[in-house]
């Protein structure tokens, strides 16, 4: 084991570097911590999945809102609620989910936007 002081080279067993004295068992925790730092703690998830369902939940909150306004009159404001499926998906790391994600938030908001010119005419 190297000591992160001095640099000298010390068996493994040993909890002191045997020249400059320092403990060499920080060393060794510092190696575990960046280790535990590089792996990501996060539950892996299929992307092909998590873009299926934000397109299913931009289609029926978005474009569900018009066909409620249309049936009904006056529940077409449930768009919004859809908002929140692609806010969370523009958060991720993967350029490709985050691309899905403005597609998404733009077939919502162009069927609340149609949904607002059909209540208010």
């Amino acid at each position: 084991m190297k000591c992160p002081i001095c640099g000298c080279e010390n068996p493994d067993d040993y909890k002191f570097c045997h020249d400059c004295g320092n403990p060499l068992i920080l060393n060794d925790l510092n190696q575990k911590f960046d280790d535990l730092n590089n792996h990501d703690d996060f539950p892996s998830f299929d992307s092909k999945k998590l873009i299926i369902v934000g397109y299913i939940i931009a289609i029926l909150f978005g474009w569900g809102s018009f066909i409620l306004s249309l049936l009904f009159g006056s529940y077409g404001f449930i768009g919004f609620i859809g908002l929140f499926f692609p806010g969370f998906m523009l958060n991720s790391k993967d350029p490709n989910i985050r691309k899905h994600a403005y597609i998404q938030l733009a077939i919502m908001i162009v069927g609340i936007v149609v949904t607002f010119f059909v209540l208010f005419r």
